[in-house]
């Protein structure tokens, strides 16, 4: 039992290093981070694309034409090549579409606080707070994707170091007090 239990440990303390190692990567190099997830996404998606290719021109088909899987394969290599191109794009895109989504929950966010202060709700200027603090943040990510993404990059990196360094205290706790668990579990 104590084996099994140590061995447990070791694989989390190795995992938990490698989240450490992982979270200060994200913080120290936040623009190498986004291109490597840039370079794999473009990669995935060219791939995809090569593949819808080869299916349409080499399955036996009774009639030529330009199908679904043409199309896509044609656009999947081209974003492809364009992501791999360029690889912080895909991180652009998807701070600008985390600005939208945050723009229109900011909205809401103040139209419920305007619905609340007719009912004379006095959560309304903490909700209408909110709201302008979020259609402002949105605004923000969408005006300055490139650097947003870095800070969110770096915020990720963050907390996967915090996570990391908890993971560690934990098992550490779970190793000091091995023998009283095993008792426990007997």
């Amino acid at each position: 039992m104590k084996s099994k239990i140590n061995k447990l440990i070791y694989g989390s303390w190795f995992s938990a290093l490698l989240f450490l190692a992982f979270g200060i990567f994200l913080f120290i190099k936040p623009k190498m981070a986004n291109s490597l997830i840039g370079y794999f996404v473009g990669g995935l998606i060219l791939v995809s694309g090569v593949v819808s290719l080869i299916n349409y021109f080499t399955v036996k088909k009774e009639v030529k034409y330009i199908s679904f899987e043409l199309i896509y394969g044609i656009i999947t290599l081209i974003a492809g090549i364009a992501i791999i191109f360029n690889p912080l794009s895909i991180s652009s895109i998807v701070t600008i579409g985390l600005g939208i989504w945050m723009i229109i929950n900011g909205i809401m966010k103040i139209n419920s606080g305007i619905f609340l202060k007719k009912y004379k709700e006095e959560t309304w200027t903490l909700l209408l707070f909110i709201g302008i603090l979020t259609l402002l943040s949105g605004a923000l990510l969408i005006f300055n994707p490139f650097k947003s993404t870095m800070v969110m990059t770096q915020v990720v990196g963050i907390f996967v170091i915090v996570y990391a360094i908890l993971d560690i205290m934990h098992w550490l706790l779970v190793k000091k007090r091995s023998k009283e668990i095993i008792e426990f579990i007997k």
